[in-house]
């Protein structure tokens, strides 16, 4: 036992803190109970709307809205007030966000535009938390133990997006969807518990900081519009930046945003709401091999080969799904992208990880996850729209062999990215940071 729990240590030394085990497992909950609220979510509305992809768009796009108009701003909130007291209170509104959800739709009085709201609402709780979770990892663990700390989160957010759909599928089938909303409940309550057990408290200068805490946010507010600013400018700057998070973009809108189209399909196919659900737990179980396969990486060019795999690969996992006509060929595909697709972001993460500044790391990184989220919320919407009038499968397979494309073109005509593919790292030199534009500040 004692060998056992030495080798754990050693290979999982994040795991030794207290407070990040709790980080770990209301991670694991919350993320769980997202997942859920997705898979109900989705049938629900497809359902009450009579089979309109458009409503089911609408409802994604709702609840990915907030990452683009909240996420920033609690970003900068998480560095001038308690991050657990953030996180515990952004959980408490997920939960009263659900619960509402639940009680309409198990007393059968339930809409459409209802979810609607409350996906927005339940979104922008999980906005706040990200960046308050993220930011609160750094101070409950070692700087040596942080980027172990960070993978295994990572882990735990897709081991997650298994069990949540896993759990949600056979109440969904069950006992409906309403069912389903209080499961997302409770486990939201479980990750609640869990962060309130938190031992950290941050130091007495940041606790006066959180004496006003409303100037603090309208503060906050400010210091975002200067240094979104700042990141904006450093990223046209560099061009390595530009590529990585443009084509970002790209894939995003191209292979990420199909979450509209699944009840669908599925309908099509003939599997229901039981390949529906199987669909959500197979990108999931895909998600977490490919996120396993890259923390194996060692080396430079075992990265740039992944990269050039899933590149082209997530554009071809669109096109199986495009063309599936059985079940087993739709679940398939969902392994295939869910695979991909987290490898790919996985690795552009690490790139832009690798390059950018420390002084704008978090400004960048925002810009990254607000063109990833921006992007998936508009398409999703865009695509559900487009699938009550047209062909599901155009609208999954024109874009995949688009994508594919566009990532094969980039191969050949830009220089960071044949960088990339055959050395798995930039050569190109970054531009310099200068005072003013690590502060915020600068001209355009």
């Amino acid at each position: 036992m004692q060998a056992r729990s030495a080798l754990m240590a050693e290979r999982f030394p994040a795991m030794r803190s207290w407070d990040y085990r709790r980080l770990f497992v209301n991670g694991f909950f919350t993320t769980g109970s997202r997942w859920a609220q997705v898979l109900a979510r989705g049938w629900l509305v497809f359902d009450l709307s009579d089979g309109s992809s458009g409503a089911v768009g609408w409802v994604t796009f709702a609840s990915f809205l907030p990452f683009i108009l909240i996420g920033p701003v609690a970003g900068v909130v998480a560095d001038r007030v308690d991050r657990r007291k953030q996180l515990i209170w952004a959980t408490v509104f997920g939960i009263a966000s659900a619960a509402v959800l639940a009680t309409l739709t198990i007393a059968g009085v339930v809409e459409v535009w209802h979810v609607v709201v409350l996906a927005f609402l339940s979104g922008a709780a999980q906005a706040a938390t990200v960046p308050a979770g993220q930011a609160l990892v750094a101070n409950v663990v070692p700087k040596e133990d942080l980027l172990n700390a960070v993978a295994l989160s990572g882990i735990s957010q897709h081991g997650s997006r298994v069990i949540g759909p896993l759990f949600g599928a056979a109440l969904l089938g069950t006992l409906g969807a309403g069912s389903v909303f209080v499961l997302s409940v409770v486990l939201l309550s479980l990750g609640l518990v869990e962060v309130s057990r938190i031992r950290y408290r941050p130091p007495p200068r940041e606790a006066r900081a959180r004496q006003s805490p409303l100037p603090a946010f309208v503060a906050g507010v400010a210091v975002v519009r200067a240094d979104l600013g700042a990141g904006a400018r450093y990223v046209r700057a560099d061009r390595r930046l530009l590529t990585v998070i443009g084509l970002v973009g790209a894939h995003c809108s191209f292979t990420m945003a199909f979450d509209s189209m699944m009840p669908a399909l599925a309908t099509e196919v003939g599997g229901g709401e039981t390949l529906y659900s199987s669909v959500l737990i197979a990108l999931g179980v895909g998600a977490i091999g490919g996120t396993l396969t890259v923390s194996l990486l060692r080396s430079d060019r075992s990265k740039g080969l992944v990269l050039s795999v899933v590149g082209v690969g997530s554009g071809l996992a669109m096109v199986v799904l495009g063309t599936a006509t059985a079940p087993a060929m739709v679940i398939g595909g969902a392994l295939l992208a869910g695979a991909t697709q987290a490898s790919y972001m996985t690795v552009s993460a690490a790139l832009i990880q690798e390059i950018v500044a420390d002084a704008l790391r978090g400004r960048v990184m925002s810009l990254f996850i607000m063109i990833a989220a921006g992007h998936m919320a508009f398409m999703n919407l865009g695509f559900g729209r487009a699938a009550d009038a047209v062909d599901i499968r155009l609208l999954l397979v024109g874009p995949g062999l688009l994508w594919a494309a566009i990532f094969l073109v980039a191969m050949v005509s830009l220089v960071e990215v044949r960088s990339l593919v055959r050395r798995g790292r930039f050569v190109s030199v970054a531009p310099v940071v200068t005072a003013s534009a690590a502060a915020g500040g600068g001209g355009a």
